[in-house]
């Protein structure tokens, strides 16, 4: 996808950003407590869009704002460092509860 195409109606490459690093020490546990509160929504792990900040993809997610590791953008909330679960299980509510929500 390139960075003049969107899929959300907001103009986001994604609903749910994951920003990683091949260096990043606690993204495999931050994705999987996500994935978790995905689960729990009936939210496929395929709603998630993964942006190595090393490489910065062309698909138009900024990364400029990303100032730690991991950081999880779902919706409008930016989580950083490795969530509590109710507050990833929070932030996912308000995302799906929402009419632009995009799978």
């Amino acid at each position: 996808m390139s960075s003049a195409e969107t899929k959300t109606p907001c103009g986001k490459c994604s609903c749910i950003i994951l920003y990683t690093s091949e260096f990043c020490v606690f993204c495999e546990a931050a994705e999987e407590i996500l994935i978790e509160a995905l689960t729990n929504f009936g939210v496929s792990r395929t709603a998630i869009r993964e942006v190595d900040v090393e490489t910065e993809d062309e698909c138009g997610c900024r990364t400029d704002d990303v100032t730690m590791l991991p950081t999880i953008k779902v919706c409008d909330q930016h989580i950083t460092g490795l969530p509590e679960e109710q507050s990833m299980k929070d932030a996912v509510m308000r995302a799906i509860m929402k009419e632009c929500f995009c799978e």
